[in-house]
């Protein structure tokens, strides 16, 4: 198994979330290594706080839609992902948690490739 940064992970995650957040700029983001028996990847945690007059509409929308969605982030895949809050007001808050996993196959043939 790869041992992979959280932080590529979480900054993939990141820009697969914008075309179903749309604009929004990153509030909080913690990330930290997780594995299983058979995975390795990283839990992350994430606030964005939504952009634009639409923003309540496109939080609500993200909350039904986006735990179903396929996210593609390089060298991995998210395996997990719920809304775990919204906080609309004057600024529109989306809090997000995630799983995502490394692809030790993609890995391993980017390594030996390299290895000649």
């Amino acid at each position: 198994m790869t041992h992979m940064f959280a932080t590529r992970p979480r900054d993939a995650l990141l820009a697969a979330l914008l075309p179903h957040a749309g604009p929004f700029v990153t509030v909080a983001a913690t990330s930290r290594a997780w594995a299983s028996g058979l995975f390795d990847g990283a839990r992350h945690r994430i606030a964005i706080r939504l952009e634009g007059e639409d923003a309540a509409a496109r939080a609500a929308q993200m909350a039904a839609t986006l735990p179903e969605a396929d996210l593609p982030i390089p060298r991995g895949f998210v395996a997990d992902l719920q809304v775990t809050g919204r906080l609309e007001g004057e600024t529109v808050i989306v809090a997000i948690e995630a799983l995502t996993i490394d692809d030790a196959v993609e890995e391993i043939s980017r390594v030996a490739r390299r290895a000649g």
